[in-house]
């Protein structure tokens, strides 16, 4: 009787793990999609934020800014003739 008991409450506490695991798996998918912060912005498709500030921002997209912004940081030449001083 205590042993029936015993397997009765590990079948209980096991049944238990899995609902409380598969809530919480339900509740991050709703999170993770009511977040979509990270897509909304079309980087490709919208202008730069700096373009009224900064004349060489002026044409470029958010990406492309970005871009530029990362090859300034690692002192790339802006341009052909700049590489070929750089060279020389």
């Amino acid at each position: 009787m205590v042993k029936r008991l015993l397997v009765r409450a590990g079948i209980g506490l096991a049944v238990a793990a899995a609902v409380k695991m598969g809530i919480q798996k339900i509740q991050e998918n709703r999170a993770r999609e009511k977040d979509h912060s990270y897509l909304d912005p079309k980087w490709d498709e919208v202008p730069s934020v700096d373009s009224d500030k900064d004349e060489d921002e002026v044409g470029l997209t958010q990406l492309d800014s970005i871009y530029r912004a990362e090859w300034q940081a690692n002192a790339y030449p802006r341009s052909e003739a700049e590489r070929r001083a750089l060279e020389e």
